[in-house]
């Protein structure tokens, strides 16, 4: 898997990690959306957590902020 380059869109996805956990894949799905992350990302990221790339685990920091 390639390492994202698109900072925007890590950021995104790693907050929408915790969104998920936190309150369900459709509302981390409209939080992509709205950062205009792609739907083939999207997918992925949401599906299935056993593909995620490494860097999308969310940080403490992360996590403290979708709080």
């Amino acid at each position: 898997m390639q390492s994202r380059t698109n900072q925007r869109f890590s950021e995104a996805v790693e907050q929408a990690v915790v969104i998920d956990a936190l309150s369900g894949a459709a509302t981390a799905w409209a939080f992509l959306e709205a950062h205009d992350v792609p739907r083939e990302t999207i997918l992925r990221v949401l599906s299935t957590a056993s593909v995620r790339r490494r860097g999308d685990t969310p940080t403490a920091t992360t996590i403290e902020k979708c709080r």
